[in-house]
């Protein structure tokens, strides 16, 4: 059970406190085995820590610049955002014994929030702007366990590597950009473990949600502004095109059905785009405005049956290869068999499987085939993207390739 659970269940916190302190003498101390109950995640960070060097009994965090926090703040995607997350934390918690931190995906406090009366505490820990919390500087905490799991984290006490982190818990959430799926920081508070919050874990997860939230609507303002500042651009082509930022994301579009994102470009690239084919890309103010490269520089997929399958792939941009499985070569040669038209999910199902009831095997399939080849393969219906030219290269009996696959 986790400590938030022993204590809500009932448990005294002191006994808590005394069984995770004995845990933490038993392995960090003296390298004897965990006992029963302590998290597994916990006891390998604990050995992790120790194979870091880190002295459980001298607790020095390293501090970059001011001047070096100043930039990585300035540059980071919730620059903006920090006045409002600071003033909704002052309003909304009315603990007094809470410190707040935005950490960066570094481990580094980058902006912290601290009460003036615990400003003594929070400075003899070195919570402080600047001090760098990962497992190798510091060793166990909940801004380590959030960075290795990617999960919310709570870390009370004892469970702490470093024994001058035994009297308080932290607790730890990370803050995904939503457009990239990537982790930018974390939300960190600190108190003391008598004054443990029974929705700490909650509290961070929620301002990591607004933290979220506030880049997604920067990310929606970014591309409206990209949107109007590229529309007489984009309307002035005599064919399809679309605006992308320099993520990949798509600003706009014109004459075709965009994805709602592609690969970022790169100067002089031409990335392959599903319903335009090869493009080029021309920089604009804030991303990248793409168009066909014209009929003068055709995709051709080679799909190769001899042995263990594989498709490559040639084009003015260079070529590249990758091994297929079996099922994913079957699905390549129907979709070239359907042609423009295309081939439903029920329809594929029907053909793979001799029903039409294995949907969602079917689009997990569709998947994976589509993470190996990319816009090679495109959906809504099923097809090899316009301006692809397929070739198969080693003869292959339908029929029989079929009863290989099933047996």
């Amino acid at each position: 059970m986790s400590v938030m659970g022993l204590i809500t269940s009932g448990a005294d916190p002191r006994e808590v406190r005394n069984r995770l302190a004995a845990a933490h003498d038993a392995v960090v101390g003296r390298g004897l085995a965990a006992p029963d109950g302590v998290r597994d995640e916990l006891v390998a960070s604990w050995r992790s820590s120790a194979a870091h060097g880190v002295d459980p009994d001298h607790l020095d965090p390293p501090v970059v610049s001011r001047a070096a926090v100043q930039e990585r703040l300035a540059n980071h995607p919730l620059a903006g955002a920090i006045e409002r997350m600071r003033q909704l934390f002052a309003d909304a918690v009315t603990d007094p014994h809470l410190i707040m931190g935005l950490v960066d995906p570094d481990g580094l406090i980058i902006h912290r929030c601290v009460p003036a009366d615990l400003l003594p505490i929070a400075d003899g820990i070195g919570l402080v702007d600047g001090s760098r919390w990962d497992e190798a500087s510091v060793g166990t905490n909940a801004i380590t366990l959030v960075m290795q799991t990617g999960r919310p984290q709570l870390v009370y006490g004892a469970e702490h590597y470093c024994r001058a982190l035994h009297d308080v818990y932290c607790a730890a959430a990370p803050i995904h950009d939503r457009s990239t799926g990537s982790i930018v920081g974390l939300i960190a508070i600190t108190g003391p473990c008598a004054a443990l919050q029974p929705a700490s874990t909650a509290l961070v997860t929620a301002f990591a949600a607004l933290g979220e939230r506030e880049m997604e609507m920067t990310h929606e303002r970014n591309l409206a502004e990209l949107r109007v500042r590229t529309v007489a651009q984009l309307t002035g082509l005599s064919g399809p095109g679309m605006v992308v930022d320099d993520n990949g994301w798509v600003a706009a579009s014109a004459g075709f059905t965009a994805p709602r994102r592609i690969d970022a470009p790169t100067p002089g690239a031409r990335p392959f785009v599903s319903g335009m084919g090869e493009c080029e890309a021309e920089r604009v103010a804030g991303g990248w405005l793409l168009r066909p490269s014209g009929p003068g520089c055709p995709v051709v997929a080679t799909l190769d049956l001899r042995g263990e399958p594989s498709v490559a792939v040639t084009g003015a941009d260079g070529s590249w290869r990758a091994v297929l499985t079996r099922r994913h070569a079957q699905i390549v040669l129907l979709l070239a068999e359907a042609g423009e038209n295309g081939i439903t999910g029920a329809e594929l199902s029907g053909l793979l499987y001799g029903d039409a009831e294995h949907l969602v095997t079917v689009r997990a399939e569709m998947s994976r085939l589509r993470r190996v080849v990319g816009t090679l393969v495109a959906s809504r219906p099923y097809r090899l993207s316009r301006g692809v030219q397929l070739r198969v290269v080693g003869g292959v009996d339908t029929e029989k390739f079929d009863t290989e696959l099933i047996g």
